[in-house]
C-alpha cells in the first residue's frame, strides 16, 4: 500500500507545464489582496516585494498594464505603483506611481521619450547608501507590431537602471540604459526582445537578469549581463537559460522576477500554458551566475498552489514570485486575475525550511489539467480522500498521448491527453460520471447520476480485480461491473477549467508495474523553440501520433521526459532523410528514414538503461527532411 498524497511521494507525479502540476507547497496567502485592479489599468499582474534594511518597512512594486497589454495613443502607458507596509504585510498604504512623470533615455547618441515602465525590482547598496531600482522601459512608438523590430524609427524598449535616497523614491533614471533592443538585436540566437530584469550586486560587480522572448518561437529565455558598478560599462549579453540547453528543461515557462537568499540566486519560471498551475525554480550561487553552466533546476513544479478564492480564480498569472526570507520565513508577492479578468496582486508565505507537506493541490483554470502516476496498477483498490470545486476526476487504465494542442502560448493539453483510460467525474451539481474513453473514439458512457449529496467532500473508493470494477462515492455504491484491463497502466488526475482538487488521501493497493507514456510532435516543437513555418505537415505519411510534421535544414526537436527508456517513432518514405539523435546533449546514432514505399510510423531508435529520472531526446537532420511524431518513455517506480 502507498499514499501518493503523502510528502516523501510527491515525486510519484508527473508535473508539466501545459499538462498540470499536484502540489505539495506551504505557501499561504497573508492578509487581504494588496492590490485590486480596476481601469485604465485593469492588469496588475506584475510585480515585486522589497523589504527595507533600514526601517524594517515592507515595499510593494506592482507593475499595472492596461486590459490585454494593450498599448495605443488612446491608452495610457504601463507604469508601476508603490504600497508600504509598517507592520511586515498585515496592512498596506498605497503610496502612487513610482515615476512621476515622462523622462528621457540615451540610447546610441539618440534622445528617446520613455512612457512605459511598469515591471520593477529594487536593490539596496549599503555601502553607497543608495537604492538601485531595475526597470523595464518603452519608448512612446512601440507597439505590440514592432516589438520584435529593429526597423520602427521611434521605437525602442529593454532594461535601465534609476537610483534613490529612499525606496518610496524619488526615483532617478541613469541616463543611459543598460539594455536597448535594438542596441541587442541579433546578438540573442532566437532572442528578440528583453525586458524585465533584476539587477544585483555582488562582492566585486553587479549583475543584470533578463527576461527574452523569441516571439513565433514561442520560447523564453534568461539573459546576463554584469558591471563593476551600476553606471556600467556593462559587458556583452549572454543567455544563460533557455530551451537549448542540452539537458531537461521545463517548456513554455517563462522568468521574472529574481531573487537572493544566503548567497544562492534563485530564477523562478512560470508556465505560460493555459492552466497556469505550473513553476520551475532554478539557482545558482550568485557569484558564480554569470555562468550558464552554474544553473540548475531546483524545483520542478511542486512549488505553488492555488486556492478558491475570488482573488485567484487564474491561479498565478502574468509573472511568478518574488520575495525574501526574514528569520526563517519566506516572504512572496503573487499575481493573478480575479472573475472578471483583473489582476490581483497579493503575498504569501511559508517556512523556508519547509516547502512541502502532506497533501496536495491540483488545479485547472483556464484550461484543463491531467496528471498521471509514474506508476503503474491493473488490479487495484483507491481509497481518496479530497475536497472540490468545479470538475474533477480520476481517470485509470491510462494510456492516453500527452502533449500540448499546439504551438503556442496558452496551448492547453491535447483532446487525446484525457483519451485511452477509464475515467470517473464528480462536479459540484452532485453529478458523477464513469466512462470509458478510447482513443480516437467517443466515449462509452456507463453511467451518469446525481449522486453525491456532500458535494464538496468526498470519498471515493475504487477497486478493479480480476475484470470487476466496484465504485463507491462517500461509501455509497456507483458502480458494480466489468471492467475491460488488458495490462497495468497508471491513474491519472483531471481538473477541468476553472476547478480545483484538494487531496487528503489517495491511498494504493496492490502490485505495482513499470510507467510508460507517450509524447505527441508539438512536445518536441516546444521543446525546441521552433519556428512553425519551418515545418509542414505532410498528407502522405502515416503518424502514430495525432500530428506529424517533416523539416528540413536547420531544424530540431527535443522531447523532455522521465523516466529510463526511450523510443523514437517516425515514418519512412523516399522522401525523408536522415536524422542525428542525441540524449542529453550527447549523440547517440543516425538514422535513415529513407524508404523505396511510405511505411506508417513505427519505432525507428530505442535508449535503455538510462538512470532513472529527467533526460531529453533531441532529434536534427543530417541529410534531406526528417520526420517528427511521438515518443515513448517510461521508467520504474519512484522510490522517495
Amino acid at each position: 500500500m502507498k499514499d501518493y498524497a503523502k510528502v516523501q511521494n510527491r515525486n510519484s507525479w508527473l508535473r508539466h507545464p501545459t499538462l498540470g502540476d499536484p502540489s505539495f507547497d506551504t505557501f499561504e496567502k497573508l492578509g487581504d489582496t494588496v492590490h485590486r485592479s480596476n481601469p485604465p489599468w485593469e492588469w496588475g499582474v506584475n510585480g515585486s516585494l522589497f523589504r527595507d534594511p533600514k526601517t524594517d518597512n515592507w515595499y510593494y512594486y506592482a507593475g499595472v498594464y492596461p486590459y490585454g497589454y494593450a498599448v495605443g495613443p488612446d491608452l495610457p502607458p504601463s507604469t508601476f505603483i508603490i504600497y508600504r507596509s509598517c507592520d511586515k504585510g498585515k496592512s498596506w498604504a498605497c503610496l502612487g506611481p513610482g515615476f512621476q512623470q515622462d523622462f528621457y533615455l540615451t540610447i546610441d547618441g539618440q534622445q528617446a521619450l520613455i512612457k512605459s515602465h511598469p515591471d520593477v525590482v529594487l536593490q539596496y547598496d549599503e555601502e553607497c547608501d543608495r537604492y538601485w531600482l531595475a526597470y523595464d522601459w518603452g519608448s512612446s512608438g512601440n507597439t505590440w507590431e514592432n516589438a520584435h523590430s529593429k526597423n520602427a524609427s521611434d521605437s525602442d524598449s529593454g532594461a535601465g537602471l534609476a537610483w534613490a535616497m529612499s525606496p518610496e523614491g524619488p526615483f532617478h533614471p541613469l541616463e543611459i540604459p543598460f539594455f536597448s533592443n535594438k542596441k541587442q538585436y541579433g546578438r540573442l540566437g532566437v532572442f528578440s526582445r528583453g525586458y524585465a530584469s533584476t539587477v544585483l550586486k555582488r562582492k566585486n560587480d553587479w549583475i543584470a537578469f533578463i527576461l527574452c522572448d523569441a516571439d513565433q518561437h514561442f520560447c523564453w529565455g534568461l539573459a546576463c549581463m554584469t558591471a563593476p558598478s551600476p553606471e556600467g560599462p556593462w559587458s556583452d549579453v549572454h543567455i544563460l537559460l533557455s530551451d537549448e540547453r542540452a539537458e531537461y528543461y521545463p517548456a513554455p515557462v517563462e522568468f521574472y522576477p529574481c531573487f537572493t537568499h544566503d548567497g544562492i540566486v534563485y530564477a523562478p519560471a512560470t508556465s505560460v500554458s493555459k492552466n497556469r498551475n505550473y513553476q520551475a525554480v532554478f539557482r545558482a550561487v550568485l557569484e558564480e551566475a554569470h555562468r550558464p553552466e552554474a544553473w540548475s533546476l531546483a524545483w520542478d513544479g511542486g512549488f505553488w498552489h492555488s486556492r478558491n478564492l475570488e482573488d485567484e480564480k487564474y491561479g498565478i498569472w502574468g509573472q511568478t514570485i518574488n520575495g525574501f526570507v526574514e528569520n526563517g520565513q519566506f516572504y512572496v508577492m503573487y499575481p493573478s486575475k480575479d472573475s472578471r479578468d483583473y489582476g490581483t496582486l497579493s503575498v504569501a508565505s511559508r517556512p523556508w525550511a519547509q516547502p512541502f507537506s502532506d497533501g496536495f493541490t491540483f488545479s485547472g483554470h483556464a484550461g484543463k489539467s491531467i496528471s498521471p502516476l509514474l506508476a503503474a496498477y491493473k488490479d487495484f483498490t483507491l481509497n481518496m480522500e479530497f475536497t472540490f470545486t468545479g470538475t474533477v476526476g480520476v481517470a485509470f487504465d491510462y494510456h492516453g498521448i500527452l502533449g500540448s494542442h499546439a504551438h503556442s502560448s496558452d496551448a492547453v493539453p491535447h483532446v487525446s491527453c484525457f483519451d485511452g483510460c477509464y475515467a470517473i467525474m464528480l462536479d459540484e451539481s452532485g453529478t458523477v460520471r464513469l466512462e470509458r474513453r478510447g482513443q480516437s473514439k467517443e466515449a462509452l458512457l456507463y453511467k451518469q447520476e446525481r449522486f453525491v449529496e456532500n458535494v464538496h467532500a468526498v470519498h471515493l473508493l475504487i477497486e478493479n480485480r480480476d475484470g470487476m470494477l466496484k465504485i463507491q462515492v462517500n461509501d455509497k455504491c456507483f458502480w458494480s461491473g466489468p471492467a475491460e484491463v488488458s495490462r497495468a497502466c497508471p491513474l491519472a488526475l483531471i481538473a477541468h477549467e476553472f476547478s480545483i482538487l484538494n487531496c487528503k488521501k489517495f491511498q494504493l493497493t496492490g502490485p505495482v508495474f513499470p510507467y510508460e507514456f507517450s509524447y505527441n510532435a508539438f512536445e518536441a516543437l516546444l521543446g525546441a523553440g521552433q519556428l512553425m513555418s519551418n515545418w509542414q505537415r505532410p498528407d502522405n505519411l502515416k503518424f502514430a501520433g495525432t500530428d506529424g510534421f517533416v523539416g528540413e535544414g536547420g531544424v530540431s526537436a527535443k522531447w523532455n521526459f522521465i523516466g529510463s527508456w526511450v523510443s523514437l517513432y517516425a515514418p519512412k518514405s523516399p522522401d525523408l532523410g536522415e536524422m542525428d539523435i542525441l540524449i542529453d546533449g550527447y549523440f547517440y546514432t543516425t538514422i535513415c528514414l529513407t524508404a523505396e514505399a511510405c511505411i506508417p510510423s513505427t519505432p525507428v531508435y530505442r535508449v535503455s538503461g538510462l538512470s532513472q529520472g529527467r533526460h531529453c531526446l533531441s532529434i536534427r537532420p543530417r541529410t534531406g527532411k526528417i520526420a517528427l511524431d511521438i515518443i515513448t518513455f517510461g521508467g520504474e517506480i519512484s522510490q522517495e
